[in-house]
């Protein structure tokens, strides 16, 4: 345990494990909830003219499913081990763009055909394995792009991920939001729609931030004053910046 505790440096506190507990709960909710409901549904295929050009690579299963959970369980714990302002604006954004994403997979269910696994290596057989237990629907938008890609996005937030965290992530994000494409788990169409979840998300918590304290001035508490009867100016709190904004 103490090995593990260097290797990691940081500990989430009590609201940090609050957020990742409410992460997996919504995960669930959306992924697999919707696949229940939608299980008689008509399924539509978005695979365009694209995504036949893109080759069947076998070995990018390791990417797919090894390296990618890695990068989500390091990433989101070490995301969890920041301040509750940063720790609510990158898990309120997740939990957001899992919300049009629901409604999605309800109104526009979709499917793929999978090509044919003829190659006799061990990458081809992890493949296999993956086709029987993951059927391909709940496909648009991808899962796979939009947890990756919004660690890449909030990346410049972290202060508690080692250097070496940092450095990786900006290579292996996009080779997992690649690799759902070279194991035919996904078509082009899904990653842009995780792309577009995930900036939905964000905007949404940067808009949450910026209201916020007008709201609660409003409706939640009594403005203070000054002894002159004065009202006292409220100070504004602005959402943790990302080196991608413009402001």
């Amino acid at each position: 345990m103490r090995l593990l505790d260097k290797l990691l440096g940081a500990k989430p506190k009590r609201y940090g494990w609050i957020a990742i507990a409410a992460l997996i709960l919504m995960n669930i909710m959306t992924y697999y909830g919707s696949r229940l409901i939608t299980s008689s549904a008509h399924f539509y295929d978005l695979t365009t003219p694209l995504d036949s050009m893109i080759p069947f690579l076998p070995p990018f299963i390791l990417i797919y499913s090894v390296v990618a959970y890695t990068q989500w369980v390091l990433g989101y714990y070490w995301s969890a081990c920041e301040d509750k302002k940063t720790v609510l604006f990158i898990f309120g954004a997740e939990i957001l763009a899992k919300v049009p994403s629901m409604i999605i997979f309800l109104l526009l269910p979709t499917t793929m055909t999978r090509p044919e696994v003829t190659g006799s290596d061990i990458f081809s057989f992890f493949v296999s394995i993956l086709y029987v237990m993951d059927q391909p629907v709940t496909l648009f938008p991808s899962f796979h792009c939009l947890e990756s890609y919004i660690l890449l996005r909030t990346l410049p937030m972290l202060t508690k991920a080692p250097e070496w965290y940092k450095k990786l992530t900006p290579i292996v994000s996009p080779l997992v939001i690649l690799s759902i494409l070279f194991v035919k788990q996904h078509v082009v169409l899904d990653i842009v729609g995780g792309i577009a979840v995930c900036e939905f998300g964000i905007l949404s918590m940067k808009a949450a931030f910026k209201l916020w304290p007008q709201l609660r001035n409003r409706f939640f508490r009594r403005p203070d004053t000054r002894k002159d009867g004065k009202i006292k100016a409220k100070m504004k709190i602005n959402p943790p910046s990302l080196s991608c904004d413009s402001e």
